[in-house]
Formats: structure tokens, C-alpha cells, sequence
């Protein structure tokens, strides 16, 4: 434990404290604490937004897709196939569907989506389904009902109860050729995810209607969504379904959430590091501004430190006060910096709704960026490394200021001046 005498406490505050005449020493004190206080402030919002955008977004895909999905590579899932499949005990819950690529028709506009075609048994009270719907109700087994998302309702200037065609890839041989298969549709309800890709390009339906157009037989699948215990561990799920597809000679693949969206993931990682290191750099610039400011401060105070050597003063205790000056630069720094960041994390959303209505411009488009608003969550791991880090790189750059105060000569800086 690092303990100051009264005279180095002294000595502390007079030389960070300058005298209005020395008023350069104070101003570049200021400088190196708002500086500091920028950066780690920049960090702390980076690192949450980056956080809560791979939550918020990993949450959501996992919410409205299966953690592991199984295919038929002959196009077709049948009925035993699939209760082959549901005997097995380690799985949560297995959700059957059609799908297919489709185009929505409706007032001169057209529009492809990702039709997905569910069995109302599967659809239990706490489906993300059923749990989204804000207008209308989910499908029955009318095959003639549709659910469309918030966002795509409103391109195609549609409410519940009207009318809409769809068509699909799969066509029927006429005398006038091939046509595309069409189905007039009424819209049963409509849905919010909160995730403009979803809300604007996947419609829900009934599985029969769904194998109607892409001529599956009844009790027949496409695809079958498999919720596991523990989404992360998704892998070592995989690896036993594979084994069990295996020794029961099926004809059946997997593709696991973590493949589907591999590239989003990787990419998500990568900005949060690359941000890290370059958002780094402003606290090693403002360090800078310390290593200076004390370069000249002991320059300046040279006629000083030979006056004190000269009376007993000892080269620890000078290294000593120089580091603590710099150490407390670092410190008001780094808190006040860490206080604004976590403040900021913690109201973003009501900071970015001001800013939007102040200036009339769109921070966040959904359209890019996949969500809804501007998402946040603090890891209190992080912050607490960023905090450490920035006192750390603090204490660097005040070594070789404090070092080279002690190495002052009393007997020339006396002479000189």
C-alpha cells in the first residue's frame, strides 16, 4: 500500500492545481481528463449496442426458427419419418411446416416472401406465433386464411379481413403452357416480430394448404424445427440426431441455427473487436496528452524539484508524486468516462428518439440493420476490463514523465535559472 506523506500530498495538489499564472499546467490536465473520459465513454456504448444488437438479434432468430432444422433430401418428410423423430427424449419440442418461396399479389403490388406453412396441433398457447399477433387472430384450419407481418401489411396497403393472391415457384402444364399456381388468400391476422427481415417477408398459413400448392401428401413435411435445451450447445445435438438418422437408415440432413447465420455471427464478432481496438486508440491518445502535459510540467517546474532535492526531497518521492499526478488523471477520467458510458447504455433508446426528432433523420433504419430500435445491454465483465484497462494505460504513460523528474540535476537547474 502506496502511503503519502503531508508534504507529498502537498506537493500533489500544487503541481495538478497550478497557480492561475501556470494556468497552461491546469488546461492540459482538463484536456487529458475529457479526453480519457471520450474514450472510455465510447467504449462502454460501443461494446453495449454491439452486445445488445447479438442478443437481441440471436433471441429473435432463435425465437421464430427451429435451433435445428431437418430436411428431407428427397424434398418430402412423411409421417413416419417424423414420429421417428419425436420419440427422441432430449428434445424440447418438434415443430413440422411447409415452406417455400412465394410471391404476395394484392393492389397492383407484388411482393416475394417466405411462406411457412404450420400444423395447428404443433401450435401451442405460448407459440412466438400466437403470442405476436396484434390484429385479427391466428389461422384455423380454413384453408383460405393467411397471416402476414406489420411491416409487409403496410407496403401492400392491407388490413385484416381483405383479400390476396399468392403464387409459387411450382407450376401446372395448360394448353397455353406452364402457369404459376395461384391462391386467393384472406388475411386472418397480422403479426409484429419487432424484426423487419420477418415482418416483411415471411407469411404464415396452414400446413394442408401449403402441400396443396406444392403437391405434398396430407401428414407430409418439408421441414421439421427442432427446439433443444440449450440453443449454444446446439452443436452436440446435432452431432446425436445425425447418429440417429444414421442408424435408422433415414433419408433425412440437419442445418443447425449457428450454420444458417454463421456469416451474421463471425460478422457481429469481428465489428465488436475491430470497434474495441480502434475505440482503444482514443484513450492512447489521450495518455499522450499525459506524457506531454507532465514533460513539460517538470520542465517547467525544474527551478521547483532542484529547490525541493536540494532540501531532502528524494528521488521515490518525486516518481512517486509525478505517477500519482497522472495516476488521478487517469482516474477522474476513466470514472467519469465509465459513468457517462453507462448512462448512456442504459437510456439509449430515449437518447436516440430525442436526437431523431431534434435533427428529423433516422439513426437506426431498420431495413438495414434487421431490428426494430436501437438495442443495449451492459456486461458488467466488459466494463469493469475497459475501466481497468484505461487506468492501466494511464499509469503506462506517466512511468516515463515521474522517471524523468527524479533524474532532474538541483545543481543545474538552479544555475540555469
Amino acid at each position: 500500500m502506496i502511503i503519502f506523506s503531508s508534504y507529498e500530498r502537498l506537493l500533489i495538489k500544487r503541481f495538478l492545481f497550478s497557480k492561475k499564472t501556470d494556468g497552461f499546467i491546469s488546461i492540459f490536465s482538463w484536456f487529458s481528463i475529457i479526453g480519457i473520459t471520450i474514450g472510455v465513454a465510447a467504449i462502454i456504448i460501443v461494446m453495449s449496442v454491439m452486445n445488445g444488437f447479438r442478443e437481441e438479434l440471436t433471441s429473435r432468430l432463435l425465437g421464430i426458427n427451429g435451433h435445428l432444422n431437418v430436411y428431407s433430401q428427397q424434398n418430402e418428410i412423411t409421417k413416419s419419418e417424423f414420429n421417428k423423430l419425436n420419440k427422441i427424449d432430449y428434445l424440447i419440442d418438434l415443430m413440422p411446416s411447409t415452406q417455400t418461396q412465394a410471391l404476395i399479389i394484392s393492389n397492383n403490388f407484388s411482393k416475394g416472401v417466405y411462406l411457412k406453412g404450420y400444423n395447428n396441433t404443433f401450435i401451442s398457447n405460448n407459440h412466438f406465433l400466437r403470442n405476436k399477433i396484434i390484429k385479427g387472430q391466428i389461422f384455423e384450419n380454413n384453408l383460405s386464411d393467411i397471416v402476414i407481418g406489420y411491416s409487409l401489411a403496410n407496403k401492400l396497403g392491407v388490413n385484416v379481413g381483405d383479400n390476396i393472391k399468392i403464387a409459387i415457384p411450382k407450376t401446372d402444364k395448360t394448353l397455353f403452357g406452364n402457369l404459376p399456381r395461384f391462391k386467393t388468400l384472406s388475411i386472418k391476422g397480422i403479426f409484429d416480430f419487432g424484426m423487419y427481415e420477418y415482418d416483411a417477408n415471411v407469411v404464415f398459413t396452414h400446413y394442408s394448404l401449403a402441400n396443396k400448392l406444392l403437391l405434398l401428401e396430407d401428414e407430409s413435411y418439408n421441414q421439421v424445427e427442432i427446439f433443444v435445451k440449450d440453443p449454444i450447445k446446439v452443436d452436440l445435438f446435432q452431432f446425436k440426431i445425425n447418429n440417429f438418422i444414421k442408424k435408422n437408415d433415414l433419408y433425412l440432413y440437419t442445418s443447425s441455427w449457428k450454420e444458417n447465420n454463421s456469416a451474421l455471427i463471425n460478422a457481429l464478432n469481428v465489428e465488436k473487436n475491430v470497434m474495441f481496438l480502434i475505440l482503444t486508440l482514443i484513450i492512447i491518445v489521450a495518455s499522450m496528452n499525459i506524457i506531454s502535459g507532465l514533460i513539460i510540467l517538470v520542465k517547467d517546474k525544474n527551478k521547483d524539484i532542484g529547490i525541493l532535492k536540494t532540501i531532502g526531497l528524494s528521488n521515490k518521492s518525486l516518481i512517486k508524486i509525478f505517477l500519482s499526478i497522472g495516476l488521478l488523471i487517469g482516474l477522474i477520467g476513466t470514472c467519469l468516462g465509465g459513468i457517462i458510458g453507462i448512462l448512456f447504455s442504459l437510456n439509449i433508446e430515449s437518447i436516440q428518439l430525442f436526437i431523431e426528432n431534434i435533427f428529423q433523420i433516422d439513426l437506426f433504419s431498420k431495413e438495414i440493420y434487421y431490428l426494430s430500435n436501437l438495442p443495449s445491454k451492459l456486461n458488467h465483465f466488459e466494463v469493469i476490463s475497459v475501466l481497468i484497462i484505461s487506468i492501466l494505460v494511464c499509469l503506462i504513460a506517466t512511468t516515463f514523465p515521474a522517471y524523468r523528474s527524479s533524474k532532474v540535476d538541483p545543481i543545474n537547474s538552479l544555475k540555469n535559472d
